[in-house]
């Protein structure tokens, strides 16, 4: 009795790890097509999605970042990522089984970093996932990986206030940027205009 008992926990212990494991690699599957999708056709996206997905930055406590399908998004920084072509890359992606998430390094790149001279910014991304569709992301920026676009932009800004105080006042109030399409399409313009006048690259 006790030999069958054992061997019973055995088999149910293997059929359960490969379950986990199949369970595993359908939803890196499923993010996989979703990142796909981003890339090709973002409206395709909320194919692998819950209606409203959940949103958080460094940490998951809080209120999220609510993106609601067939809606416009809270996010502020949106119409900022689009003039500014935002690409977000792979790096490495798994799937974690104490998370019961897809995890994974992906750096982010844009106009604004090209132009400043800063390097794409790393961070590491979980996505959880309910009935294989995306329903939650916490995004974490990786101190040790990056640097702050402020560093870039100080050269910048002491020439703006030289040349353009009332264009770097209303762009960098507080020494924060604020986002939107039009700061966006302005900040380019300004840093082109440094760019020119210093025979920068």
């Amino acid at each position: 009795m006790k030999k069958t008992l054992i061997t019973f926990l055995v088999l149910w212990m293997i059929a359960m790890w490969c379950q986990a494991q199949t369970n595993g690699e359908i939803k890196l599957e499923t993010f996989r097509a979703y990142f796909e999708s981003l890339r090709s056709n973002p409206r395709l996206s909320w194919n692998f999605t819950t209606d409203t997905v959940r949103l958080w930055f460094d940490e998951k406590i809080g209120p999220p970042v609510i993106k609601v399908k067939d809606s416009s998004s809270s996010d502020k920084w949106k119409a900022w990522d689009v003039e500014m072509n935002t690409e977000l890359s792979l790096d490495t992606i798994w799937f974690d089984p104490n998370k019961h998430a897809v995890v994974g390094y992906f750096f982010e790149n844009n106009d604004f970093y090209k132009l400043i001279g800063k390097p794409p910014t790393k961070t590491f991304r979980t996505y959880w996932l309910v009935e294989n569709k995306i329903s939650e992301v916490l995004i974490y920026w990786i101190p040790e990986e990056n640097t702050l676009s402020d560093e870039y932009l100080k050269p910048i800004v002491e020439w703006a206030r030289n040349h353009e105080p009332g264009k770097i006042q209303q762009l960098y109030p507080n020494g924060e940027v604020v986002p939107s399409k039009e700061n966006a399409k302005a900040w380019k313009e300004l840093i082109k205009t440094y760019i020119s006048n210093n025979g920068k690259q």
